[in-house]
């Protein structure tokens, strides 16, 4: 059977440098391309791209000429088919002209060799609109609550909701700030991670099940999905710094007043074995402002973990030995506070060549924007926990 051959083109307003880094690097790859992504960008060095339905795409560099061309041998993981994808760069003024040509031994059907021309192409319109806006089409067509979410404290099920977006999908089924999600119709909510996987079996207008707590009590309540709506975000670092210091100001001046005449001995007690004292929440603060740091860090190098995860922040060692190193609920506010501001001086210090890859920049600015309400939620834990001791 002879072989097939198709070419795409693309006109892309981002240097060939970007654009090479989108097929080359990890954390490139997974804001346009994949969900999972492992590269050894070297000649003979081996590429794999998993998506989130299990789909994988494995193979190796075959070519690699640093902005210019980009030549991979790729298979499928389930049906073992074998094409090889070469793309070309072309630098034109400010853009970039990008040239894919796929080709296979002919083993696929006209139905099969179709599709796959519609997938890259589908692919490079993302690609193009990562690179030129930091917007991530696929996002915008998953199923949404319109909820953020924490993790549920020390519980081992659970999101617990931090805000509701104005005239959402939750908003309109009743769901409220606090309430704890721990399913999306037969789909266990552990973590933001398993909300995700849930909602993505899902379409836009599903009607589904969710299993709330409230004040104590269970109940299941209706949503019908709706669109994901992207945030506006600052494109300026200075001000996303600005208002993320802001946020914490306000956080903070609340904090003090739920702790204000709070004794070391009552911050320290635990109301019921396993749950955290008031001592273990400032920790557990402190360590996702240090978490937050190592990941802008990986972020602005391009080195994004992925790994099996577990929120670090969570872990009772880790919060014990934070404690140690500062026992007082006054040395506690006062490092947490340092750490807010070491935040705060990170987005201030962002280099020119990060904010130019604007998908990683917006995803900073997203998940900064909304990090301050993680620590809004545990001041009403902490209000709960002095009520206990």
């Amino acid at each position: 059977m002879a072989g097939k051959t198709f070419t795409i083109k693309r006109t892309i307003g981002a240097p060939s440098s970007l654009v090479y880094m989108s097929f080359t690097n990890a954390t490139a790859l997974r804001e346009w391309f994949c969900d999972l992504a492992v590269v050894q960008p070297f000649v003979g060095g081996r590429v794999y791209c998993q998506w989130h339905d299990g789909s994988a795409l494995m193979g190796r560099y075959v070519a690699l000429i640093p902005q210019k061309k980009v030549v991979l041998s790729l298979r499928g993981d389930e049906d073992g088919s074998s094409v090889a994808v070469s793309v070309t760069l072309l630098d034109k003024e400010t853009d970039t002209v990008l040239t894919l040509v796929l080709s296979n031994e002919g083993k696929l059907s006209a139905k099969a060799w179709a599709q796959e021309e519609m997938r890259w192409s589908a692919a490079l319109d993302n690609l193009q609109s990562v690179l030129e806006t930091g917007v991530d089409q696929r996002a915008l067509s998953y199923p949404s609550l319109g909820v953020d979410v924490a993790p549920n404290g020390v519980a081992l099920e659970g999101v617990r909701v931090v805000a509701v977006h104005p005239n959402s999908p939750a908003s309109e089924a009743g769901i409220q700030v606090g309430d704890v999600l721990f399913a999306v119709g037969n789909s266990k909510v552990l973590d933001r991670e398993s909300l995700s996987a849930a909602l993505r079996q899902r379409r836009v207008g599903d009607k589904v099940k969710v299993d709330i707590a409230r004040n104590g009590h269970r109940f299941n309540t209706a949503v019908t999905l709706g669109a994901a709506v992207m945030l506006d975000v600052p494109r300026d670092h200075e001000v996303l710094a600005e208002l993320v210091a802001r946020k914490y100001t306000e956080i903070n001046r609340d904090l003090t007043q739920a702790l204000k005449g709070v004794s070391d001995e009552r911050a320290a007690r635990v109301p019921l074995a396993g749950r955290w004292s008031v001592r273990h929440v400032l920790a557990h603060l402190i360590e996702g402002e240090r978490y937050i740091h190592h990941w802008i860090t990986c972020l602005i190098n391009a080195e994004e973990p992925l790994h099996d995860y577990r929120y670090a922040p969570t872990l009772r060692e880790r919060l014990d030995a934070v404690i140690n190193g500062f026992p007082t609920v006054q040395a506690l506010l006062t490092e947490l506070k340092r750490n807010e501001a070491e935040t705060v001086a990170l987005l201030n210090a962002l280099p020119p060549d990060f904010l130019a890859r604007r998908a990683s920049a917006r995803r900073l600015a997203e998940t900064m924007l909304l990090w301050p309400e993680h620590a809004r939620e545990h001041i009403e834990e902490i209000r709960r926990l002095l009520k206990l001791v």
